[in-house]
């Protein structure tokens, strides 16, 4: 297809969605008036993705863009559909090749029933979602515009939110699809390939109340960045970060004041406990989306490097090649969370545990592998700098192994700064060559309560 062809087939295209739009205030969905325009558009997308997995329309500067191709010639049908987008505040429509006719349909339903104005990004997908469009997504335009700990954070949330929706469609009773599971952890993949520090330092966020979704998404994160060094391939990632993100579903299924319960277990309660592997296996194989390998890395998430754990698999049974990942990332996260039974311990400390069960609960391997992602001084470590300064490590530096980044929060009589400062410990004192700041050691953040993790993240953020 040459470029003419291609800008005609682009034209009619958008053409054919505004049409469809237009119509869909006048007859009913399955009116052919509605209804042809949207097999078109299905019919020249399919087209003109080719080889690519993704197309994608952005409105900018007033201009509709379509993979690089800016559509002049306007029709009614064209502005029609363009100040539909605009008003309700869809910056970039993402076309995922495998849409359906029925994405399509629905995504004109959304334009068509949305009366709010000016959503932000993570509205509209949730709103998407709750319209049944699956394989169409939005994006904003200035995430390139953006510093990373902005959009990494903006990830988060919106991984937060998919946790919160699925959990409560299965406690209702109802099945939910995974896509939206599947797209936030290939939004988190492709953030921590970008920047590794900024999605890392996002796992400092514990929130008591909160701390099934907060665990679900960190654990995802930390799988993630753990498949990533292992090089597993993209498709293998992706199972690795769902099965992070819905690891604990089958939670719903038992009694909550079992889940909540603040002292140690009996017998019994144990047992029941050891149900929500299987009952996650069970929920993951009947969710749309939602891959095979997928489900069997939650059936197996508590099954044990040394197979001692739950369900105790048979001698003759194959565990999935990438089922010790996700175990690595639940101890870390878990043991650095404070919950009704227990304190939270230092990442350090942590580490050291995750060690000495290496070989029993976990595969020595990811765990020696985990241990270098974190660094010496794990993200999240608070630290006494030479220069008595305190401050906490918020990413690796530019000296590799040798330095880190640490935001610095309190100047060398111990009082809070009041913009937090984020030094390179790579940084060399000019002449002598020497690095300007080393760390000491750690330091009990329980007494310096003010450092939050909201400076560290204002720190992180450029100026």
């Amino acid at each position: 297809m040459n470029r003419r062809e291609q800008e005609i087939l682009i034209t009619g295209l958008i053409r054919a969605l505004g049409t469809s739009l237009r119509n869909r205030g006048l007859y009913p969905a399955a009116h052919p008036l509605v209804r042809t325009p949207v097999e078109k558009v299905h019919k020249d997308l399919l087209l003109l993705f080719g080889d690519h997995s993704e197309l994608v329309l952005l409105i900018t500067d007033g201009t509709l863009v379509f993979e690089g191709v800016p559509i002049f010639s306007l029709t009614s049908s064209h502005e029609f559909f363009m100040e539909r987008l605009s008003r309700i505040g869809v910056p970039a429509i993402i076309f995922d090749k495998r849409l359906t006719p029925g994405d399509i349909e629905n995504f004109i339903r959304f334009l068509h029933e949305t009366k709010e104005q000016e959503l932000s990004p993570n509205r509209i997908q949730e709103l998407l979602f709750q319209s049944g469009v699956t394989y169409i997504r939005v994006k904003p335009i200035e995430d390139s515009e953006k510093d990373d700990q902005t959009v990494a954070h903006e990830l988060y949330d919106n991984a937060v939110s998919v946790v919160v929706s699925v959990l409560r469609d299965v406690r209702l009773g109802r099945i939910p699809s995974g896509a939206e599971s599947e797209r936030v952890v290939k939004d988190m993949s492709s953030m921590l390939t970008r920047n590794r520090d900024a999605m890392l330092a996002l796992t400092l966020i514990k929130k008591y109340d909160e701390y099934t979704y907060n665990h679900s998404v960190n654990v995802a994160v930390l799988s993630l960045a753990l498949a990533d060094t292992l090089n597993l391939s993209s498709q293998d990632k992706v199972d690795v970060g769902v099965a992070g993100l819905l690891h604990d579903i089958g939670k719903t299924q038992l009694a909550l004041n079992l889940i909540r319960k603040p002292s140690t277990l009996t017998p019994m309660e144990f047992e029941e406990i050891k149900k929500h592997p299987g009952e996650g296996f069970a929920l993951l194989g009947k969710m749309s989306h939602i891959r095979p390998a997928s489900a069997y890395l939650v059936l197996e998430h508590h099954m044990r490097f040394d197979r001692t754990g739950y369900p105790r698999p048979e001698p003759d049974y194959r565990m999935h090649p990438n089922s010790n990942v996700i175990p690595v990332a639940d101890s870390y996260d878990a043991l650095t969370t404070m919950r009704s039974y227990q304190k939270a311990r230092f990442p350090q400390e942590s580490l050291e545990i995750m060690k000495n069960v290496a070989g029993k609960s976990l595969d020595p391997g990811v765990v020696e592998v985990f241990a270098k992602i974190m660094g010496t001084y794990p993200v999240g470590t608070m630290v006494r700098l030479n220069t008595m300064e305190i401050g906490v490590v918020s990413g690796q530096g530019t000296s590799g192994e040798g330095g880190q980044k640490v935001v610095v929060l309190f100047d060398l009589n111990g009082n809070p700064l009041p913009r937090p400062e984020q030094v390179d410990l790579g940084e060399s004192d000019g002449a002598s060559k020497k690095p300007r700041r080393m760390i000491l050691g750690p330091v009990n953040p329980q007494f310096h309560p003010s450092a939050t993790t909201g400076a560290l993240f204002s720190a992180m953020a450029p100026a």
